[in-house]
């Protein structure tokens, strides 16, 4: 082991001479390696100081932990601080070769861990098998979307600007309800463009076919958009239930479902029929300004763009709403 021999010339470790015990340091913790999981250990502990870039004394093994009234041990803690307080990492290591079962309970016995001392990312090992996960407060039991290629260095400065702002943002896409209301609106969005195409390409048709509106009733492009923006509400009723990560909207009985469906869609429908109602340009949806326009789409586009900020705080309240019920 080349990194072995330079922890030990470089005071990271000490070995004694028949390769039986080894101590690491600063820390003075001696372990035996004729233990398999413990030669893991001390290969996981020599990549964490020399590919990771972590100072050795921010590393401790077989740390205590505490869970509940019982006190159990981490086999690797990584922490922030110098004084090793503020914990970053936990590493749970396994000898090689284990069943994904033994794998999985020591990405379980991870998360524990991280659960209790506040530690951001889980690392699992085997050697030959590696789990890396970002641990999320609001959804401590996921294991597959906050999956990582690897745990961050010491050197990406983890308490530094960048990397906060980073952590925000992908706080802010990976949130369950957060990503679900982006997800929604993206779909509506794209309804909405594709119906405003139709829209345009088939005005002659709905002109024919709505007449007499024009006419007696003093219908405008607002109507065509209002119809626009409310089939737009229900085809994304069923194409945003495939995509949802959480399906909180759609959680119903039998009984309640349709009832539930269309009170969805009215919610859904409501600012951006606003917005288009309230347009400040009195003239925006005159039969002048449509013709004038070179692209026609925007008539129907540019309000309902104006609405999706309104729009994309109901679907947040209602899936809050709804994943509280």
């Amino acid at each position: 082991m080349k990194l072995l021999e330079k922890a030990i010339k470089d005071r990271n470790v000490v070995v004694d001479p028949k390769r039986t015990k080894v101590t690491y340091l600063p820390h003075l913790k001696e372990r035996k390696l004729s233990n398999p999981e413990e030669q893991i250990q001390l290969q996981t502990y020599l990549d964490l100081i020399y590919k990771h870039q972590y100072p050795s004394h921010k590393i401790k093994v077989c740390e205590k932990v505490k869970i509940g009234s019982s006190t159990r041990e981490a086999d690797i803690v990584v922490y922030r601080d110098d004084d090793c307080k503020d914990p970053l990492i936990i590493v749970e290591c396994k000898k090689k070769g284990v069943s994904k079962t033994v794998f999985q309970e020591a990405i379980d016995q991870g998360f524990s861990y991280a659960a209790v001392t506040t530690a951001e990312f889980v690392w699992a090992t085997s050697g030959d098998k590696n789990a890396y996960f970002e641990v999320w407060r609001h959804a401590i039991h996921e294991r597959k979307r906050n999956t990582l290629s690897r745990v961050p260095r010491h050197s990406a400065k983890t308490r530094g600007f960048g990397y906060q702002v980073r952590k925000r943002l992908r706080w802010f896409i990976r949130h369950p309800i957060i990503s679900d209301t982006l997800v929604y609106s993206m779909i509506l969005l794209i309804a909405t463009l594709i119906f405003s195409k139709l829209a345009v390409a088939y005005f002659q048709e709905i002109f024919d076919f709505t007449h007499s509106l024009w006419e007696n009733h003093g219908m405008t492009y607002n109507w065509i958009y209002n119809a626009i923006v409310l089939a737009s509400a229900l085809i994304s009723l069923v194409f945003g239930s495939l995509f949802m990560q959480s399906h909180r909207l759609f959680h119903f009985s039998p009984s309640r479902k349709k009832l539930a469906y269309m009170l969805i869609a009215l919610v859904l429908f409501v600012p951006s029929w606003y917005i288009g109602v309230s347009n400040a340009d009195p003239e925006w949806w005159t039969w002048q300004h449509y013709h004038k326009m070179k692209y026609q789409t925007v008539m129907y586009l540019w309000p309902y763009v104006k609405a999706l900020p309104f729009q994309a705080i109901a679907i947040y309240a209602l899936i809050w709403i709804m994943g509280r019920r």
